[in-house]
């Protein structure tokens, strides 16, 4: 089979075709290239019996795959678009500061907790560790777990009034 008349013989009407496909003519050329490159390494594996067809199938199937790729990638770019709020919607300052010192008491509030206590309140509620995973993490048993979150958690709810002013 000789390629190169192959390649001459087709090329201007494939990225023709393909122009159609993808709506951009430089588009359609790197996936008319592509599509030579595959045809090629094909025709040094088997036997093509109808040459023209299988470009064109070939370039078919690549340029829908471009096609698919594009659809995902507008269809992603649109929903994180939309997912960002309106500028109106940033926080202000004042809630900004309101945040960081919420942040800062919660830290007060888990630094009076013994290290132990904190280690394990932090991989169950920052890491989402379960009991299980934070008991086998630390070579402890389920049960010792279940008593440091117990104790973490009646701490935190009694100081939570004391340090934590009242959100804005």
């Amino acid at each position: 089979m000789n390629v190169e008349a192959i390649y001459l013989n087709h090329q201007s009407e494939l990225q023709f075709h393909l122009a159609r496909i993808v709506d951009c003519p430089e588009i359609a050329a790197d996936i008319a290239q592509e599509s030579f490159i595959i045809f090629f390494r094909e025709a040094q594996k088997q036997t093509i019996d109808h040459p023209r067809g299988f470009l064109f199938r070939i370039a078919k199937n690549l340029a829908y795959d471009h096609i698919k790729h594009r659809k995902v990638t507008e269809n992603y770019l649109q929903a994180k678009e939309q997912s960002l709020p309106p500028q109106s919607e940033f926080p202000s300052a004042e809630k900004l500061v309101s945040v960081d010192q919420r942040l800062a008491a919660i830290t007060r509030i888990l630094d009076e907790l013994p290290v132990r206590t904190r280690e394990i309140f932090v991989l169950n509620r920052v890491y989402g560790m379960t009991y299980a995973e934070t008991a086998k993490e630390l070579g402890i048993s389920d049960s010792a777990v279940e008593k440091h979150m117990a104790k973490a958690l009646l701490h935190c709810r009694k100081q939570f009034k004391n340090h934590l002013p009242d959100p804005a």
